[in-house]
């Protein structure tokens, strides 16, 4: 039986309101679907939430972010026009493989510095800098800016221009005060600049994937990945979910209630449930490669 948002929401009495299916009606339903969801995409992975992601990846650019709702990478990064492929490599691989170039001197233009009210990030203007993103920005000698003093070592998180670039303060931990430009007029620099290459490895961090060079080309990309589907909502009131897999929701709701009454026995039960369940779809959705020739992809090669 397929189910919706408002059936699920509903007063106890509804055929499929998850309080008439834990037959409690003191319950937070609201938080308990949301909850539910969570829980159920913890562990649920089927064809509907197979999704392509296409890119870009610029000239100086090593990172991107990832798509939005973005749960698993499934294979790798395809470059189709050099028909090329990226393999995935754990973090500390592209750390230690990256190369950098190093560069010293001093900042020539007066206030190069511009900060955005409430933000964390800085613009530093310099002349043909050279600079890719991802590389490693060292400044000493610079005054306050809007509340920011930006002396130390940032990541350089993105390329403006051939002239600006921005740089990423959070870690002094403070944001701009205003908006505005300063730096005073004798900034020193050193700068460990990542080299630029084909990107040929690639892994996951900071909700983005990193590449071992900053691209030397500009690059078309896609990747297949499995994707959450956006909760259930007043204004979204079905998904694959309620359609094909209603029997897993209401489990993970069970689970969910069970959790709000801080019933641990009942949810772990539930949650046993809703796993064998899913082990089964999973048998289920594999039947799908019956016949097909299957390109295998070996993880971290």
């Amino acid at each position: 039986m397929s189910t919706s948002y408002s059936t699920l929401v509903a007063p106890k009495g509804t055929s499929g309101a998850i309080a008439n299916l834990v037959s409690y009606t003191l319950l937070d339903i609201a938080t308990v679907l949301d909850d539910a969801q969570l829980i159920l995409f913890q562990y649920l992975r089927c064809r509907e939430m197979r999704q392509e992601y296409v890119f870009s990846i610029p000239v100086g650019v090593s990172f991107v972010p990832l798509p939005a709702n973005f749960l698993d990478p499934i294979g790798t990064i395809y470059v189709p026009t050099q028909n090329h492929r990226m393999t995935r490599k754990d973090e500390s691989w592209i750390v230690r493989n990256r190369m950098y170039n190093d560069t010293t001197g001093t900042l020539l233009t007066v206030n190069p510095l511009t900060t955005t009210l409430g933000s964390s990030l800085v613009s530093v203007n310099f002349l043909s800098h050279g600079f890719n993103q991802g590389s490693r920005f060292y400044m000493s000698g610079a005054t306050a800016v809007n509340g920011i003093t930006p002396n130390g070592t940032f990541p350089i998180v993105a390329i403006t221009d051939a002239n600006d670039f921005v740089i990423d303060c959070s870690v002094l931990g403070a944001t701009a005060s205003a908006s505005g430009s300063g730096g005073g007029s004798s900034i020193s620099y050193v700068c460990d600049n990542i080299q630029q290459g084909t990107p040929q490895h690639w892994a996951i961090w900071g909700e983005q994937m990193q590449f071992d060079w900053a691209a030397n080309l500009f690059l078309n990309c896609s990747l297949l990945f499995f994707q959450q589907p956006l909760p259930l909502s007043l204004t979204n009131q079905t998904n694959f979910a309620t359609n094909r897999y209603a029997n897993l929701l209401r489990t993970a709701c069970k689970a969910a209630a069970a959790d709000f009454m801080k019933d641990e026995t009942e949810y772990q039960k539930q949650v046993q449930v809703l796993q064998g369940q899913i082990m089964r779809v999973s048998q289920q959705d594999d039947l799908q490669y019956r016949g097909m020739e299957i390109q295998t992809e070996t993880p971290g090669t």
